[in-house]
């Protein structure tokens, strides 16, 4: 009989890295940024649909972050970057995000869920209860 040390060796996959992982860089560091600056900004119309049913259109380029288009749309809808979560094509678009990488292209729709409390909260007294 061989002994087990033998008969059970490591696959590849296990002794190397993942290839496939996300990594979060800083947007302070700019010193490690793989591409070259795009030629002049190409700006479009993107498409943004609320929960609350409200279509909205935003100025953007594919170098903004969704973090930037977060504060876009604070500033042009009043809803609060922090109570603001993007999605496209069923995945959740984090603020580090860039247009570039998530392959939105003109005319595609993204869908961004409105925390309730932040419709309400300018609006409300704290004294008034909130009827839903």
């Amino acid at each position: 009989m061989e002994p087990v040390s033998h008969c059970h060796t490591l696959p590849v996959y296990c002794l190397a890295p993942p290839v496939n992982l996300i990594s979060e860089r800083s947007d302070e560091d700019p010193s490690d940024s793989p591409e070259p600056p795009v030629a002049p900004k190409k700006e479009f119309q993107l498409k943004v649909r609320l929960s609350t049913g409200k279509d909205l259109r935003l100025s953007a380029s594919m170098a903004d972050t969704i973090g930037q288009l977060k504060k876009q749309l604070q500033a042009q809808d009043d809803i609060d970057a922090a109570h603001q979560r993007w999605f496209f094509s069923g995945k959740l678009l984090t603020d580090k995000t860039r247009l570039q990488d998530t392959k939105i292209q003109k005319d595609f729709v993204i869908q961004v869920i409105v925390n309730p409390q932040a419709l309400q909260a300018p609006k409300l007294s704290p004294s008034s209860p909130a009827s839903e």
